[in-house]
């Protein structure tokens, strides 16, 4: 049947429907613009509500109208939760969303994935469609199944002037999704610098923080993020915020060999020898991952060298462990003291595990 829907066959659509009982799929009758087997299915099956859902693919304004004058429930829905509304936008065909708005289409609905139409649209940017969902009572900040608003949306994709028309109708700047972002966390981990610097600019909170502890800053440092590094700390993000692992952002810095960020965040006032849950300063990161420069740029900044975990392992017990001579020598000849422990078995040369 595919075969037959992809070549236009609509005999064979015909001979396949009625000789073996194969349904036809109104999906790939969209995909590949096929209006005849689309007919073909309609006519055999006279199920109303489903034709009526796909019939807004081919943007036929009269064909929907058919529809809908012959009983289709305008919010009938196909399996994945869309309602011929969802489908029109998706396609950004306004005229037959302006029909369907015209005929009661429920605006708010939302598909499986909890997406209402303006999820839809913000999504691939389509302003037009926007404006008159808005127009006509969607709710802006209505959330999706991973609690994100519009706005979260149009920041994740860089829709500047989108993210300026959602801000100018009411959207809440600060509202949070599932795992407690705000709009400002999406900018910092997307790289949206001009989306960031509106939201500061209406009210967002710089600190506000996530599930995880995480504050936009820490998102921007996790995501190299080096221009809305700089923005966060001019429009004063706390720089030694802690996550719920202890962590300040010049850990992920170090994390991430981001040695332009870690001096940034340095310059700044990030505390070298601040200690995650664990006891371990970033030092001890830059040392387990083997990130050289960075080593050494926490020394230039008089980090701690022989600062101890919660399980009393300096930074040289990490170099040793993963046998690497050269910051083993590096940390030594800036004043590692290489039986920081009192046991043997504890001494960096003799640790293997």
């Amino acid at each position: 049947m595919l075969f037959a829907i992809i070549s236009h066959n609509i005999d064979f659509v015909t001979f396949l429907m009625n000789e073996f009982n194969i349904t036809i799929d109104l999906k790939f009758c969209a995909d590949f613009n096929n209006l005849d087997s689309f007919l073909v299915y309609f006519d055999q099956t006279n199920e109303i509500n489903i034709s009526f859902i796909y019939s807004t693919i081919f943007s036929i304004s009269s064909l929907s109208e058919y529809f809908l004058l012959n009983g289709a429930n305008i919010n009938e829905k196909n399996i994945n939760g869309k309602t011929a509304l969802h489908i029109a936008v998706e396609f950004n065909y306004k005229e037959i969303v302006e029909l369907l708005i015209s005929h009661g289409a429920n605006i708010n609905k939302k598909d499986n994935n909890g997406r209402t139409a303006l999820h839809i649209a913000t999504q691939y940017g389509y302003k037009e469609i926007i404006k008159l969902l808005i127009s006509h009572g969607a709710n802006i900040n209505e959330k999706d199944k991973n609690g994100r608003t519009a706005l979260h949306i149009t920041t994740q994709y860089n829709y500047k002037e989108m993210a300026e028309f959602l801000i100018s109708h009411g959207v809440k700047i600060n509202e949070k999704d599932r795992f407690g972002q705000t709009a400002l966390h999406v900018a910092a981990e997307f790289h949206s610098k001009e989306i960031a610097e509106l939201l500061i600019s209406n009210g967002s909170k710089i600190n506000a923080k996530n599930i995880y502890g995480k504050t936009a800053l820490y998102c921007a440092v996790e995501y190299h993020s080096k221009e809305i590094v700089e923005l966060l700390l001019s429009h004063g993000a706390i720089i030694n915020e802690k996550d719920k692992n202890g962590e300040i952002a010049l850990h992920a810095a170090a994390r991430n060999n981001s040695k332009e960020i870690a001096e940034l965040l340095i310059s700044h006032g990030a505390k070298i020898n601040e200690k995650n849950i664990n006891g371990k300063t970033t030092l001890h990161i830059a040392v387990e991952l083997n990130y050289k420069e960075i080593v050494e740029l926490l020394i230039s900044h008089d980090a701690n060298i022989n600062e101890k975990d919660i399980n009393g392992k300096t930074a040289l017990h990490a170099a040793a462990r993963i046998n690497s001579k050269e910051i083993v020598e590096l940390l030594i000849s800036h004043g590692a003291i290489n039986n920081a422990l009192s046991r043997p078995s504890m001494n960096p040369y003799v640790i293997t595990d």
